[in-house]
């Protein structure tokens, strides 16, 4: 099993260093950047624009792209609980390398966009995820499931020895 939040955070961490990468290299090698530079400001007001849309969007309830449903059918987990493993599989360096592939070779405006708002897409769904778990006391986890890719999963999080509750008192 993965931690969701973990899951996300690695998918978007490894294609927007695979965008920054094959920036980087091809500016590096002499080549003409991606984006002219006058572009570059419309380009960063893209990005925050769809991480702000993205994020609004993927937390609602709606049936294809919202996650809060989605979180709250998560079944408990087992207990025969699967060992846990790291967020990070050797599969996912494709991200990174695609997309750095991909902008140093092509060096179009459109080849930046897409990894761009696929990698801020993921880094919204970590942030709902954040939000939902820190609301509900749970933790969400992928699990391999034989019908999909993933099931979702959810444990309960019990508060830290010492802390206090909603009410002000501190837990029996």
């Amino acid at each position: 099993m993965v931690r969701y939040v973990h899951h996300e955070l690695w998918a978007a961490a490894l294609i927007l260093a695979g965008v920054a990468g094959g920036w980087a290299a091809a500016v590096g090698t002499g080549q003409s950047p991606p984006v002219r530079s006058g572009a570059i400001g419309l380009l960063i007001t893209f990005a925050l624009g769809f991480l702000v849309l993205s994020t609004l969007v993927r937390a609602t309830r709606l049936k294809r792209v919202g996650r809060l449903g989605k979180f709250e059918a998560a079944a408990p987990v087992p207990d025969t609980d699967p060992s846990r493993r790291t967020a990070l599989a050797p599969r996912m360096l494709g991200l990174l390398l695609l997309s750095a592939l991909c902008v140093f070779v092509l060096r179009d405006v459109a080849i930046v966009v897409v990894p761009l708002a696929m990698g801020l897409d993921w880094l919204g769904k970590a942030v709902v995820a954040v939000g939902w778990e820190r609301g509900n006391g749970r933790r969400l986890w992928l699990s391999p499931d034989s019908d999909g890719p993933s099931a979702l999963l959810c444990t309960t999080v019990s508060p830290a020895p010492g802390t206090r509750t909603a009410t002000g008192a501190r837990p029996a």
